[in-house]
C-alpha cells in the first residue's frame, strides 16, 4: 500500500518534492520507492525528465489499478473499524442548520445519554457541501436535499418540508393563514442563490414565477433571507422548517394555497459501505424525528 500511495502521490503533485511533502517523507525516499515498483514491473511509470513529471502509458494504467485497490483498501479498514462497537468511537454528522436545530439536535440529547464517551462533530451546511462531505468520508453521514448525481451515495427519504411565505411581522399578508401567489409582491422577493437545495428547487419549480426567482436582492443562505426579512427588507418562500430556524418575533410565517412546492430532507451515505456501530446508533435516535414512516 505504501507504493500504492507513493505512485498515487506523485501522478497528482506531478513533483517529486510536493509528492514527498504530502506524504511527509523525503524526496529520495520517494524517488528509491518509486524506482522498486519500476524495478518489480519491468517499467517505467513516471517521465521524471518532463516538468512537470508526468505518468508514462505504462503508468497511466498503473495508477488506475492503484486507485482501486486504495479505495478497497480503505473500505476494508473501515469495515474493521466498525467492529469496535459503540462504547467508544466517533461520529461525525454534516446537515442543514434547519436540520440540526429540529432533528439532529434532540437526537443528540438522547444518543449523548445513552453513549456519553462518543465523540460526535457536527457540520452545518448546504446541500452541495453536505453530499461532498459524505463523498470524501468527512462525514459518516449527512441530512440534506438530494443534490449529487452519482452512484457513490445513498439517499434514504427523511423528512418532507412544505414552502411557506416568509415576511415580516409588520408586512400586509403577515396576519393570514394562507394566501396566493398572486398576491405576493414579486419586487419584494429575497431570492436565493441556486448553489443552495432550496434555491435549486425553486429554480427547477415550474409553478414559481421567474421574477420569484431572480429578484434585486439576493441572499446565499436562508439565514441571510431570514435575517433582512427581520429587518423589513423583503419576503421570501422557503422550507417551513428552514424559515423556523431564525427564532425571531419579527418574523412570520403563512401557508401558500397554491404551492405544492416541498423538498424532501434525506439521510445520505456512502453507497454499499456500512456505518459504525455508534453512526447507525445515532441514526436510530434520528429517524423517527422525521415526518417519513420508517415502517
Amino acid at each position: 500500500m505504501r507504493h500504492f500511495r507513493a505512485a498515487l502521490a506523485l501522478a497528482e503533485a506531478q513533483s517529486f518534492t510536493r509528492a514527498a511533502d504530502m506524504l511527509g517523507i523525503v524526496p529520495s525516499a520517494l524517488t528509491e520507492t518509486i524506482k522498486q515498483i519500476e524495478a518489480d514491473g519491468g517499467v517505467r511509470l513516471f517521465d521524471r525528465d518532463a516538468r512537470p513529471v508526468t505518468p508514462t502509458e505504462a503508468g497511466r494504467e498503473f495508477l488506475v489499478a492503484a486507485r482501486r485497490v486504495v479505495s478497497d483498501f480503505e473500505a476494508a479498514l473501515h469495515d474493521l473499524r466498525r467492529v469496535g462497537g459503540v462504547e467508544r468511537g466517533a461520529v461525525t454528522v454534516a446537515a442543514a442548520p434547519s436540520v440540526v436545530l429540529f432533528h439532529l439536535a434532540p437526537a443528540l440529547t438522547r444518543f449523548r445519554a445513552a453513549h456519553p464517551a462518543v465523540e460526535v462533530t457536527v457540520h452545518d451546511d448546504i446541500a452541495e457541501r453536505v453530499g461532498s462531505l459524505v463523498l470524501e468520508r468527512v462525514a459518516d453521514f449527512g441530512i440534506a436535499e438530494p443534490w449529487h448525481v452519482t452512484d457513490q451515495l445513498s439517499y434514504e427519504p427523511f423528512h418532507v418540508d412544505p414552502f411557506v411565505l416568509v415576511c415580516h411581522r409588520d408586512h400586509p399578508l403577515a396576519g393570514r393563514a394562507a394566501v396566493d401567489l398572486a398576491e405576493i409582491p414579486a419586487g419584494e422577493v429575497i431570492s436565493l442563490d441556486q448553489h443552495t437545495g432550496t434555491g435549486k428547487l425553486i429554480a427547477a419549480a415550474p409553478e414559481i414565477p421567474p421574477a420569484f426567482r431572480a429578484g434585486p436582492l439576493r441572499a446565499h443562505g436562508t439565514i441571510a433571507q431570514l435575517t433582512m426579512i427581520s429587518q423589513g427588507m423583503g419576503v421570501a418562500l422557503m422550507p417551513k422548517l428552514a424559515a423556523s430556524v431564525l427564532q425571531s418575533p419579527a418574523v412570520r410565517r403563512v401557508g401558500l394555497r397554491d404551492v405544492s412546492l416541498r423538498r424532501t430532507l434525506c439521510i445520505v451515505t456512502r453507497a454499499r459501505i456500512g456505518l459504525s456501530p455508534a453512526a447507525e446508533a445515532l441514526l436510530d435516535c434520528l429517524r423517527p424525528l422525521g415526518s417519513i414512516d420508517q415502517d
